[in-house]
């Protein structure tokens, strides 16, 4: 375990912050990579026979991603993702787990910032649990869910005054999230946990260890390092991928969506709990500024192509002006997406 090292997904960086002019595109061969492993997974589970018990999902995730709509604040060289037709299927879709980690690196982010104001010399660490490997992905999963909630227990107990102290009471809070893999070695499933816990000092990673063996009966594996530079870039460890989509196979990905959907993967104590996070994938907007919107589709073999610009003059729009701009989208000279359409798998939401 001496050697363990893993570096936070390169997708997420930079995404919550808009996109300059010059990055636009390799932002968007990025989405085009993710559109076409998001197709790829569709086209698999057309073939498969419980599909049935999933009305509709296959065609949902194979449209995700489909249409883009980027907002262009000219004026500061500020580019973000306004609207797009994503599936939401964060457990079978690279592109919009992707997504959904960058809300909540940035929810957190934001947090942890506010809280080491308010308690001075506060440190931010990474802690990593594991458990034993197994053939049983569902035994696992309860296995090791079962464990930090046991351990978050003793937590409360001991911060009551009920029993002795553990190395996880020197956390004030903390979030974490599960993550779900193929062993590289064994290929038996290993599930384990990224946490990012506040400690004004850090966990002594031997007695973590100990107590980790006597709430799972069978890991003692563990990881404590504190975290150094950007706060957004600590928490990209965390939130990147519930699944490993490029270790696992389609197959794998199915099994893991249809024994761990409705799991809350992400959860979080002390501090730290109650953070709120948007529940929409695009980017966050700038206020009474001017831009100018640009529609991309992807086309198969050649990734994202702009369809159409609009532009709109000044800032914040009003509420009528907002409602009439939702009525049309061009895509192409005499050529139109309508408001009703948007529904559709084929255009926005």
């Amino acid at each position: 375990m001496d050697e363990y090292k893993e570096n936070p997904s390169a997708l997420l960086d930079g995404e919550a912050r808009g996109t300059t002019e010059v990055k636009l595109p390799s932002r968007l061969i990025r989405y085009a990579e993710l559109k076409v492993k998001s197709d790829k997974i569709a086209d698999y589970l057309t073939l498969q026979p419980d599909l049935p018990a999933f009305p509709g999902l296959a065609g949902v995730i194979q449209t995700c991603g489909s249409l883009l709509q980027f907002r262009n604040y000219y004026t500061v060289d500020d580019i973000r993702l306004h609207r797009a037709n994503f599936c939401g299927y964060h457990l079978l879709c690279p592109f919009c787990s992707m997504r959904r980690g960058v809300k909540y690196a940035k929810a957190y982010s934001e947090s942890i910032g506010h809280v080491s104001v308010s308690f001075p010399g506060i440190k931010l660490y990474h802690v990593v649990l594991t458990i034993k490997n197994g053939h049983d992905l569902q035994e696992r999963f309860r296995h090791i869910e079962a464990s930090i909630t046991n351990l978050l227990r003793i937590r409360r107990n001991a911060k009551a005054g009920l029993r002795d102290p553990v190395e996880f009471n020197k956390a004030l809070g903390g979030v974490f999230s599960f993550e779900i893999k193929r062993g590289e070695n064994s290929g038996l499933w290993h599930p384990h946990i990224h946490a990012l816990v506040l400690c004004y000092e850090p966990m002594d990673r031997e007695r973590l260890s100990e107590e980790w063996k006597q709430t799972t009966g069978d890991s003692h594996e563990v990881w404590v390092e504190e975290c150094t530079g950007e706060l957004f870039d600590g928490a990209q460890e965390v939130f990147a991928y519930a699944l490993k989509f490029s270790t696992m196979e389609n197959e794998d990905i199915w099994h893991a969506f249809k024994l761990l959907k409705g799991k809350r993967m992400i959860r979080s104590f002390g501090v730290l709990r109650n953070v709120e996070v948007p529940e929409g994938l695009v980017d966050d907007e700038l206020d009474d500024l001017p831009y100018y919107d640009m529609l991309y589709a992807f086309v198969y073999g050649q990734g994202y192509k702009m369809k159409s610009i609009e532009t709109r003059i000044g800032g914040k729009k009003r509420d009528e002006e907002e409602e009439e701009s939702k009525k049309t989208l061009c895509c192409r000279p005499g050529t139109c997406i309508s408001h009703d359409q948007y529904s559709s798998h084929d255009a926005f939401p």
